[in-house]
């Protein structure tokens, strides 16, 4: 019963503390973004009721990536008061192992970790879609060029003249060749005057080269004569064919949709998607991966910052530990950033690149924990 009785003491302490530490970096947020926003707000179209709104729906996705910092802040100022308290030093008298004390600790991390993706990913993804429609609305931003959908992909691109929709059936993973192309062009009234299709285009400097293609030209007049329409829908054979563009291949990469912004219960379907369609799903298969990691990350913080800060004030040095501790946190995400990067560009297996850093971190927490309590 006492086991029982301490283990929830430590677990609430430190659920306690952790919430704290949470919404002061959730609101610090809020007001750096807001700040932002209101720089960015030059034309004075969004009011401040509609910026503050618009940080209130940034915020959670940015959280995501803060909250495991937020969790190595909790774990070293939880285990640190009880060590100041000399509560440590009485369950220690009391026969009590530093890993059970520990365990309250890393056991709610990882429930918090499982609610990380389960639960406050998909709401932050869907405030995140919502930022950014008010974005383009207010501050002109275009969207996502790029769709990709079961039937294949479909780009948009535009200039003085009209628009020009691309539909492909897939592409290669460098988005620089489609096959089964099919290209509708409307004028600046939005009317279809030309369709074109193509075995291939390939992505050159500044043009499309379609390569054995059909095309079919369309007119006003076409509309209101019927033999010119039937003349004109007469389908015309050429071997290849130029459209000026704009776009680049790192345009196009860009206006995917960011993994941030879909859900942690549809990013294997959208990853489905974009493989079927022959594009790279390295960048969001990380992010799945690293979300997925989150209970992993979670414990690993609490053994760092239990190692870093168990240790009794009467032996001082407690601001070097703390000093420690953080200088850990952030080695640890440069390192996971490092990798992160590697993963989404293929120089890594994805799976490496995403569990390697959280179970090292833990590993090297474990061996540190044995060092200072137990050697």
């Amino acid at each position: 019963m006492m086991r029982l009785t301490l283990w929830f003491y430590i677990a609430r302490r430190f659920l306690t503390i952790t919430l704290a530490t949470f919404l002061a970096v959730l609101t610090l947020v809020i007001i750096v973004d807001l700040v932002e926003l209101m720089r960015a707000n030059r034309r004075g179209e969004a009011g401040f009721a509609d910026l503050l709104g618009m940080a209130l729906l940034h915020a959670p996705s940015i959280t995501i990536t803060a909250a495991p910092f937020a969790v190595l802040l909790a774990s070293m100022t939880c285990f640190a008061i009880l060590a100041r308290r000399s509560e440590l030093v009485v369950t220690r008298a009391a026969g009590v192992s530093v890993w059970r004390l520990i365990t309250p600790a890393v056991v709610t991390a990882a429930l918090l970790g499982v609610f990380a993706f389960a639960a406050y990913n998909p709401l932050a993804s869907a405030f995140t879609s919502r930022f950014d429609q008010l974005e383009e609305k207010y501050f002109d931003r275009s969207s996502s060029k790029l769709a990709v959908s079961a039937g294949g992909l479909w780009l948009r691109q535009g200039d003085a003249n009209g628009q020009t929709v691309i539909r492909a059936r897939r592409a290669s993973g460098d988005i620089d060749r489609l096959w089964d192309v099919s290209i509708f062009q409307f004028d600046r009234d939005d009317r279809l005057y030309r369709r074109l299709s193509a075995r291939t285009a390939v992505l050159k400097d500044e043009h499309w080269q379609l390569n054995s293609v059909r095309r079919w030209s369309f007119s006003s007049a076409a509309a209101e004569n019927r033999e010119a329409a039937l003349t004109e829908t007469q389908a015309e054979g050429i071997d290849q064919v130029e459209i000026a563009t704009d776009l680049t291949v790192e345009h196009i990469q860009d206006s995917f949709a960011s993994p941030e912004s879909i859900s942690f219960w549809k990013l294997p379907g959208f990853i489905s998607l974009l493989e079927n369609s022959g594009f790279s799903s390295n960048r969001h298969r990380m992010h799945w991966y690293a979300l997925l990691s989150a209970p992993i990350v979670y414990v690993a913080m609490v053994l760092i910052g239990a190692a870093f800060s168990m240790r009794h004030a009467r032996f001082g040095g407690l601001g070097f530990m703390a000093l420690g501790c953080v200088m850990a946190g952030f080695g640890y995400f440069f390192l996971s950033d490092i990798a992160n990067a590697l993963g989404a560009s293929g120089s890594v297996p994805v799976l490496v690149a995403a569990w390697a850093p959280p179970l090292s971190a833990v590993l090297l927490a474990i061996g540190l924990l044995l060092h200072l309590e137990d050697g």
